[in-house]
C-alpha cells in the first residue's frame, strides 16, 4: 500500500491514513536496513501477558555413565540455568501537520513528514539491538533517553568476559579474545580457537555450536579483511596461488550500521574496529539472545473533530507507536574482540 496524495490532506484523498483502522507497516519499514534483528531470536509476544518475560537456560549432562549388572541406572542431572527478566518497553513519535499545510497543498512537505514517521521504530529497534554489542564490555549503559539499561547476562557478567561463570560448575569460559586484536586471518583463527575450546555446558562439559556470522561495523577495511580472508579462493596469508583457503566457507558478514555509535547512535571512531564471531539462526542452540515484540510498529491518525486534531490550532496529529524488550542469556555462542581506535 503506498501513502501518496497529491490534493488535500483528508478524508477522501488520504483515506488510508485518515480511517479509524490501526496499520502495521510494510513498505516504508524498508526504508530502515533492521540488520541487527537476524542475529536474534524473535519472539512475537500476546497482549495481557505482563510488562516481562523470563528466559532462562536448561541444561543437562552429555554421557551416559556405566551400568554394572543387576544395578540401577544413574540419573542423569539436569541444571536449571542462569535467566534474564526481559521488561517491555514503549516507544513513540508524533508529527503534527498544521490546517494551512493541509489546505495549501504541501504535498511533498506533507509526504515527507509521514513517510519519514514509519522510520522512527524500526530505527530505535536497530539501535537498541545494535547497543547490545556496542558496549559489551560493560553490564549497564545510559540509553538515549537518559534510562539506565540492564544488558548483563545471567551470570551478572558483561556480554564479552574472560571469567563467564556455569550455572553447576566452578569452571568458568570466556568469549573475548586476549588482547582484542583487530580482525586478521590470525585473530579469526584465535576466535575460532575459542569455539573449540569455551563452550562448555552447564557442568562444564564441552558442547559444540555451528559458528556462522561474523559481526562488525561498516568500516570499509575491516569488511575488506573480513572478505578477503573468508572469500578468497586462496590462502590469504601466502602469494601463492592454487592454495586452498582454510578460513573459507560456511560464514556470512554482517555490518551493523549503529555499531561504532554513542548511546544516542551519533558516530563513535573509538568503536569502529570492534567485531564478534557469533553462532545465530539456531535458535537455543546458538546464541541465546532475545528480541520481544508485543505492540509491533503502528499509525496513529487524526481526522477531523477526533482526538487526532487540536481544538484549539487545528494541528493534525500524526503518531507511531511500538512496544518491545530485548535481552541476552548468555555469553556462550559468541566470541569479541573489542579493540579501540580513534
Amino acid at each position: 500500500m503506498t501513502y501518496v496524495s497529491y490534493g488535500t490532506l483528508n478524508e477522501e484523498t488520504m483515506s488510508d491514513f485518515v480511517d479509524t483502522q490501526k496499520k502495521e507497516f510494510s513498505i516504508y519499514q524498508e526504508l530502515v536496513p533492521k540488520v541487527a534483528s537476524q542475529l536474534f531470536i524473535s519472539d512475537n509476544v500476546e497482549g495481557h501477558t505482563g510488562n516481562t518475560k523470563v528466559y532462562k537456560e536448561v541444561d543437562i549432562e552429555t554421557f551416559a555413565d556405566l551400568k554394572p549388572e543387576g544395578e540401577d541406572a544413574k540419573k542423569a542431572s539436569v541444571a536449571s540455568g542462569y535467566s534474564k527478566t526481559l521488561t517491555f518497553r514503549r516507544f513513540a513519535k508524533e508529527i503534527d501537520i498544521t490546517k494551512e499545510m493541509r489546505d495549501d497543498n504541501e504535498d511533498q512537505v506533507i509526504i515527507g513528514k509521514m513517510t519519514s514517521l514509519s522510520e522512527f521504530i524500526p530505527s530505535r529497534m536497530e539501535l537498541d539491538l545494535t547497543h547490545r554489542l556496542t558496549f559489551a564490555s560493560a553490564t549497564t549503559y545510559v540509553d538515549r533517553d537518559g534510562e539506565t539499561i540492564d544488558i548483563s547476562m545471567g551470570d551478572g557478567l558483561a556480554l564479552a568476559s574472560s571469567v563467564h561463570k556455569l550455572a553447576a560448575s566452578t569452571d568458568t569460559y570466556r568469549n573475548r579474545v586476549a588482547n582484542d586484536p583487530l580482525f586478521s586471518a590470525g585473530a579469526y583463527e584465535l576466535a575460532q580457537a575459542l569455539t573449540t575450546t569455551e563452550i562448555k555446558s552447564a557442568f562444564g562439559e564441552k558442547r559444540v555450536m555451528n559458528f556462522n556470522t561474523l559481526i562488525t561495523t561498516d568500516d570499509p577495511n575491516t569488511l575488506n579483511e573480513m572478505a578477503r580472508v573468508t572469500k578468497s579462493p586462496t590462502d590469504p596469508t601466502q602469494n601463492n596461488s592454487g592454495v586452498i583457503n582454510p578460513y573459507a566457507g560456511g560464514v556470512k558478514i554482517v555490518s551493523l550500521p549503529y555499531l561504532a555509535t554513542t548511546a544516542t547512535g551519533a558516530t563513535d571512531s573509538t568503536k569502529r574496529k570492534i567485531w564478534f564471531y557469533a553462532a545465530t539462526g539456531k535458535g537455543i542452540l546458538g546464541w541465546q539472545a532475545y528480541l520481544a515484540i508485543k505492540e509491533p510498529a503502528n499509525l496513529k491518525t487524526p481526522s477531523t473533530g477526533n482526538n487526532g486534531e487540536d481544538i484549539h490550532n487545528d494541528n493534525w496529529t500524526f503518531g507511531v507507536r511500538g512496544r518491545y524488550g530485548i535481552c541476552v542469556v548468555s555469553g556462550r555462542g559468541i566470541i569479541a574482540s573489542l579493540p579501540t581506535s580513534a
